[in-house]
């Protein structure tokens, strides 16, 4: 189980670039660059696919959950732990079955090969499709986007225009 969890947060991280260490395995299969690239675009475009907007929302809530949980964001954010753990659970459903059931295929040769990597960058596919599916209600733009904008001036870019 220590193996998926570590998996699974490689994957989580959407894109970061931390990486975690992979417990060995006999059952290693090894990928070159080029191969794990490739099926990590595969699952990445499965993931894609097989998600549904429902999915998507869940993870973006999941995620902010997960940033307001963080001591860094705890002066402006306050989340509920029951709330916290109530999307993990929900989190965890949404990639169990993505992973084992609707993209088996392509997550198997990454899991085999213990790529962290792999997952990463698929998770960071998912990632970017679900922030996509937040901000594609014209509401959540106005107010993530309106916020700051209303302070830029525009001669603080007139150098950018020369």
């Amino acid at each position: 189980m220590k193996r998926v969890a570590v998996l699974l947060c490689a994957m989580l991280a959407w894109g970061s670039g931390s990486a975690h260490a992979v417990e060995p395995s006999a059952e290693v299969k090894a990928l070159t660059p080029e191969a794990e690239q490739q099926l990590a675009a595969e699952l990445g475009q499965c993931f894609a696919l097989k998600s549904t907007g429902e999915d998507r929302l869940t993870l973006a809530r999941w995620f902010v959950a997960a940033l307001g949980s963080a001591p860094q964001t705890a002066d402006v954010a306050k989340v509920d732990p029951a709330q916290k753990d109530k999307l993990d659970r929900q989190v965890a459903v949404i990639f169990t079955r993505l992973m084992t059931v609707d993209c088996a295929e392509q997550s198997r040769p990454l899991f085999q090969a213990r790529s962290s990597a792999g997952f990463r960058a698929a998770g960071g596919t998912l990632g970017r499709l679900a922030m996509q599916e937040l901000m594609g209600d014209p509401k959540t733009a106005s107010a993530m986007l309106g916020g700051y904008t209303s302070y830029l001036r525009e001669e603080d870019f007139a150098d950018l225009v020369k």
